[in-house]
């Protein structure tokens, strides 16, 4: 019967056919399959619900434009403008516009009766004007203009809850005193403040003159806000005037983009989380290859058996594809879905950081997005052990009680590139989808350079701990010798699973050690006499008065110098004006401010030299020192000339030396410091910093604003509480995204778990039959979940770590000290995660008699 001899039909499957196969598999594996559509679905949902948000947002924005700066066009500045900048803005006035002038200033104020002086963010407006688009919200309800007069003021519920005051209360602000005539809930604007050292507190123009707050050298942001009439000054001219008259030095802003530095951050931080959202996605991607190479070998034999019946790898291949795809398309619109409801969960976690639009629509562009990446990743993952399926032969069905052979990873290499290729098309589809996702090749190039050290030393960390593993001394625990070689069981990708659960345990470490470690690590390495305590807004008169004041209050420990300050605007540097030299447009902007100059004979303490020298008497000719923040955005190097205008005044200098300050020591950092003599005669501010017992601080401060009640008193304790309390929001929202790869990772364990359920089966079984108890079994496999959880939790706390460090190192310039409570409380957590995951995708095991599995062999 020679018919064995004769070549095997080829079985041109119909593709309805192939789909009904692949069907015909999940239906009984469906639970396996489920993990990964979970794991697709949690990075599909962040990278969504993160896209949709910002979308939304900026649709939101573009909808009451108008309404977030209150105008038309709105100019902001950091200091009152010249008589030149006043003709250019008095310019569209004459051309038919309106326009209202407000004050932003900081101040102390004390409620009458009460024990306690708060610092508070005063904004001066014209309630008769402002604002000229969107309202003023207040409570109890009450028209603007009627609410706040010459004699009252509005404030925030934060301003109340801080003094105890209550709306009638008298309200001392500067030399003046006001009515608390409303709770001010929202104002149209608010957005463009930023972020706020104190409470807010809304009063009049003529209010802010009676309260005398605003002197030369007061530190004050003004803006302009004008409304362009119907016809006759269109948007565009007015934006060419004001930036043509104002020389860069202003932000100017329109409806069309009420704040670009907002719209800029806001995007950037939009991006930042999706790519987070998007290594979510791709730890899900890492468990579907993963469990699908699982998968299939354990369809070797049907593999084998289709293509002895004539089924060729294409079609087989397609089979597969098709499981992959429905992986990816339930998965994908799963994660859609959870998309939307991370869209409503996320707002709340900014408000505390900004003022968002109340009311946010759905975005179909990001959920088409996010469908597409789940789709493209699932498919990416899926490549190598789809092209695995062409090396499976027929003869497998006659030779798989054979031993195979295996091979060195160089020696497989050398004869198959099928893999090394695969890397590549991963590597780069990762980073056309991160460059899509964070609308930027650079930043794409970036995060996949970032995520492929992480994972490279996650992976060399995984093999290196495994190997290490295997060669332990054989310990007298039952459980402990089971648990071991249970982690080099065939299917259980360990590697893997450690690299996915590394990686979230890693990034949301790395957020808290960097939050919890920047503000205390100043603090302790600051000297104990740093001062705690700076005064502001000294006038020339109050000088003597002020320091004369300070020396009978008790609990003053160290009282420096008063610093001067004189107000300037950097016009040249080498005889070449902003408009003449090569800088970035962020350095052009920083040029363009308006410096605080001060003088000195000694160098300012916390400081040390990079280049040049320190001058000493007698001082030749008019000298400046640069601080290193400056020399290095505007390129001033020792020997430069620089020339600065005060008023009518022309100040000249000549580079002696470059200073680096120290950043862990709070100060008043001028970057510009001339020698004796240059600065004498013109008017200055003084700026006073005093080392001060903790309890007597704010007995101070109330009886400075009692004497003094133009000086403001700058608590450093409650602003770096205020630093800190907004750390700990940001960290907040970026860890809520983290968790997403967190929760990923998880479910790669989960999946690998489940894929290896009949080989746990059989060994439980195995175990059972050679006398093993239920307890003892389940004290084997508690094993094995904690070890991998605990090598996880060690591999990824140290990468977190060495990360913190090199942020905290090198980016922030202080000095990272390891933690050794978050590192072991995390790889404890992490033990834990795994010890309950585990548990949960094996449960029923145990259940299994022995009598059950026997007769099936």
């Amino acid at each position: 019967m020679n018919w064995f001899r004769a070549p095997a039909p080829q079985m041109f499957l119909p593709m309805p056919f192939e789909i009904r196969l692949a069907w015909r598999e999940i239906r009984p594996a469906f639970k396996k399959f489920l993990f990964m559509i979970i794991a697709i679905a949690l990075g599909v949902g962040s990278v969504t619900g993160i896209k949709g948000f910002s979308v939304a947002l900026d649709r939101a924005m573009a909808r009451s434009a108008r309404d977030l700066i209150a105008a038309d066009i709105a100019v902001r500045m950091n200091s009152s403008p010249t008589d030149k900048e006043m003709q250019v803005l008095d310019s569209l006035v004459r051309r038919g516009a309106q326009v209202t002038r407000t004050t932003e200033t900081l101040s102390m104020a004390s409620v009458s009766g009460g024990q306690r002086t708060i610092l508070v963010t005063v904004k001066a407006v014209d309630p008769n004007l402002y604002p000229y688009y969107g309202k003023v919200e207040l409570e109890p309800d009450a028209v603007f203009c009627d609410a706040l007069t010459d004699d009252s003021v509005v404030a925030s519920r934060e301003f109340l809850i801080r003094s105890g005051a209550g709306v009638g209360s008298s309200v001392q602000i500067g030399f003046a005193r006001f009515r608390l005539a409303a709770v001010l809930k929202s104002e149209p604007d608010r957005i463009s403040s930023g972020v706020e050292l104190g409470p807010r507190v809304l009063i009049a123009r003529k209010g802010l003159e009676r309260s005398g707050l605003i002197q030369y050298g007061s530190r004050a942001t003004e803006s302009f806000l004008f409304r362009l009439p119907a016809r006759g000054l269109e948007l565009e001219t007015a934006r060419g005037i004001l930036k043509a008259g104002l020389q860069g030095r202003v932000r100017i802003s329109d409806y069309r983009d009420p704040n670009p530095a907002l719209s800029q951050g806001l995007e950037r931080m939009a991006n930042f989380l999706s790519l987070v959202g998007l290594l979510a996605l791709l730890v899900g991607g890492l468990g579907v290859g993963t469990t699908i190479h699982t998968y299939v070998q354990q369809k070797l034999d049907s593999i084998a058996i289709l293509k002895s019946l004539g089924g060729r790898s294409s079609q087989i291949i397609r089979i597969y594809l098709f499981q992959g795809l429905f992986i990816g398309v339930l998965g994908s619109a799963l994660g859609v879905a959870l998309g939307y409801v991370v869209q409503i969960v996320f707002p709340p976690l900014l408000r505390g950081l900004m003022d968002l639009p109340t009311q946010l629509e759905p975005a179909p562009g990001a959920a088409v997005q996010g469908l597409l990446i789940g789709i493209v990743t699932t498919l990416l993952f899926l490549l190598p052990p789809l092209l695995a399926i062409r090396k499976v032969r027929p003869a497998r069905v006659f030779l798989r009680e054979m031993p195979e052979t295996h091979y060195s990873t160089l020696r497989r290499l050398r004869h198959d590139r099928t893999p090394l290729i695969c890397a590549v098309i991963l590597l780069l589809g990762i980073g056309i989808l991160a460059s899509w996702v964070a609308d930027s090749w650079r930043r794409g190039a970036l995060f996949i350079a970032g995520l492929a050290v992480a994972i490279l030393a996650l992976a060399a960390g995984a093999k290196l701990l495994l190997r290490a593993l295997r060669h332990v001394p054989r310990p007298n625990s039952l459980a402990l010798r089971h648990g071991l070689k249970n982690l080099n069981r065939p299917g259980n990708h360990m590697a893997s699973v450690l690299v996915a659960l590394g990686i979230g345990v890693a990034f949301s470490l790395t957020v808290y050690l960097v939050q919890t470690s920047l503000l205390p690590q100043i603090i302790k390495n600051a000297p104990a006499d740093y001062p705690n305590v700076f005064l502001l807004g000294i006038t020339e008169l109050d000088r003597d008065a002020v320091w004369g004041f300070l020396r009978g209050q008790p609990g003053i420990e160290n009282a420096g110098k008063p610093i001067p300050m004189v107000p300037a605007r950097l016009q040249k540097i080498e005889g070449r004006n902003a408009d003449q030299l090569n800088l970035e447009p962020s350095d052009r902007r920083f040029f363009n401010g308006e410096f605080m100059l001060t003088w000195s004979s000694d160098l300012p303490p916390g400081t040390r030299l990079t280049a040049g020298r320190w001058w000493t008497p007698p001082y030749e000719g008019p000298l400046v020192s640069v601080g290193d923040f400056a020399a290095r955005r505007l390129k001033i190097g020792v020997g430069n000339s620089l020339e600065f205008l005060s008023g009518e005044k022309v100040i000249r200098g000549k580079v002696a030396s470059i200073r680096e300050t120290d950043f862990e020591r709070p100060g008043t950092n001028n970057q510009f410091v001339f020698s004796p003599g240059v600065l004498e005669g013109l008017p200055a501010s003084y700026v006073g910093s005093l080392r001060v017992a903790r309890p007597h601080v704010v007995p101070l401060q109330s009886a400075l604003f009692a004497r003094f009640p133009n000086v403001t008193s700058l608590d450093v304790g409650q602003i770096l509480g205020k630093v800190q309390e907004l750390l700990d929001k940001i960290a907040h929202v970026i860890r809520f995204v983290a968790f997403f790869a967190i929760l990923s990772g998880v479910i790669i364990l989960a999946s690998s778990i489940a894929a290896t359920r009949y080989q746990r089966t059989r060994e439980a079984v195995l175990l059972k039959t050679l006398g093993a108890t239920r307890s003892q079994v389940a004290r084997i496999q508690a094993a094995e979940f904690l070890i991998v959880g605990l090598a996880a939790g060690v591999i990824g706390c140290l990468l977190a770590s060495a990360a913190a460090d090199y942020l905290l190192g090198h980016l922030l310039d202080t000095k990272f000290s390891f933690q050794w409570i978050p590192v072991i409380v995390g790889t404890l957590c992490t033990a834990a995660l795994a010890i309950a995951t585990g548990w949960l995708a094996s449960r029923g095991v145990l259940n299994h008699k022995p009598l059950e599995i026997l007769r099936e062999n």
